[in-house]
């Protein structure tokens, strides 16, 4: 039995305010479908103009640094 969450933050690089909000709508979206093919699952977004948290459950034999990579 296992329950792994991750909360990822990933901040813009000087906090530059440059999240917007259609640029938010498409990264949930991108972040669910990767969640997907990892066997995981998005359990929340949300997202400002200059960062945005994702929590997010994988599986323990995925790695979360492959994950970062594969969103990026």
């Amino acid at each position: 039995v296992y329950r792994l969450n991750y909360h990822l933050v990933m901040v813009s690089k000087y906090r530059r305010k440059c999240f917007t909000a259609a640029i938010l709508v498409d990264l949930n979206r991108i972040a669910e479908a990767r969640c997907a093919d990892f066997r995981g699952a998005l359990l929340e977004f949300n997202g400002e103009a200059d960062h945005v948290h994702l929590l997010l459950e994988l599986p323990p034999h995925q790695a979360i640094s492959t994950y970062v990579n594969s969103l990026k």
